[in-house]
């Protein structure tokens, strides 16, 4: 009797013991699942939703362009070697990729194939018009979803009307529904550096001061027919009128600058030029204004 006892006494521990050990592997397995969890699946905060906002509209010049973009720079007839050159360390500078085309591919070659971002330097807008025999492929390119920069005379001939020394001449491309209106004879020399106003609110401003110096090359300043069809990026200080614009073209998109924010390190009296950042140029600023063109 007393060995029966004593047996089911030990087989009733065992019993509990195991019951024990189920319960404590059972919290374990739990635990584990927990910090598996935490660990591979990080869900965003507040903050983190606001910071990746932010760098998608752009900011200073840490961040990458929020999309791998190919861009076609215009090395035709009418182009500046110089500025070809700025642009094209500016875009190195940044690892983005791009190639040059001239005014034949202009005409006849699949831009959308070959390109997301088509941009035309400084240099004589006049020859831009007359060398480039069709303007349509262009239009087109931007029509479909294509983006365009224009820099000083790629500025002036995206225009409907370019307006030099008071005389209107009627251009082709006509993305932008206005007038490039220059040179600013008077106020800003050729090669002269300048301060410009930036539109404080704007998110590829946030970072910078309200004022920003630009080289100036008799580039235009802008007179939209429709004022609300425009973003203003800057305005130049001496009268107040839009430097840099962005807007929207059919299903693309548009951004032109008068001044030379990709050039620096000129002076009259020594005519050469800085193509490779610094001395007066401003390339964090640009590429700010570009990611935000991205992705506008």
């Amino acid at each position: 009797m007393f060995k029966r006892s004593r047996t089911l006494f030990i087989l009733t521990s065992l019993l509990f013991l195991f019951l024990i050990f189920l319960s404590s592997c059972n919290d374990a397995s739990v635990n584990e699942q927990d910090d598996i969890i935490s660990e591979d699946i990080q869900l965003p905060s507040e903050d983190s939703e606001n910071a990746s906002e932010g760098n998608i509209l752009g900011a200073k010049n840490e961040e990458i362009i929020p999309e791998p973009v190919i861009v076609g720079i215009y090395g035709g007839k009418g182009h500046w070697d110089i500025n070809l050159e700025a642009i094209i360390n500016f875009l190195d500078n940044y690892e983005i990729e791009w190639s040059v085309f001239d005014e034949i591919d202009a005409v006849e070659a699949d831009l959308s194939e070959r390109y997301d971002l088509i941009w035309f330097p400084g240099g004589f807008a006049a020859e831009y018009k007359n060398y480039i025999r069709d303007h349509a492929n262009i239009r087109s390119f931007v029509e479909e979803g294509g983006m365009f920069i224009g820099s000083c005379a790629g500025a002036y001939y995206a225009g409907d009307i370019l307006r030099w020394q008071g005389t209107d001449h009627e251009y082709p491309l006509k993305l932008f529904n206005g007038k490039g209106v220059g040179p600013l004879s008077g106020l800003i020399g050729w090669g002269e550096i300048d301060s410009f106003s930036l539109e404080t609110e704007h998110s590829v401003n946030l970072e910078f001061d309200t004022t920003i110096e630009f080289y100036y090359f008799d580039g235009p300043y802008f007179e939209p027919y429709v004022t609300e069809s425009i973003v203003i990026l800057s305005r130049y200080e001496v009268n107040a009128e839009p430097a840099v614009i962005a807007g929207h073209f059919g299903d693309g998109k548009y951004l032109l600058l008068g001044p030379h924010p990709e050039l620096g390190g000129y002076s009259p009296s020594s005519p050469n030029f800085n193509v490779s950042g610094g001395e007066g140029a401003q390339w964090p600023w640009l590429y700010s204004a570009i990611s935000w063109l991205i992705t506008w």
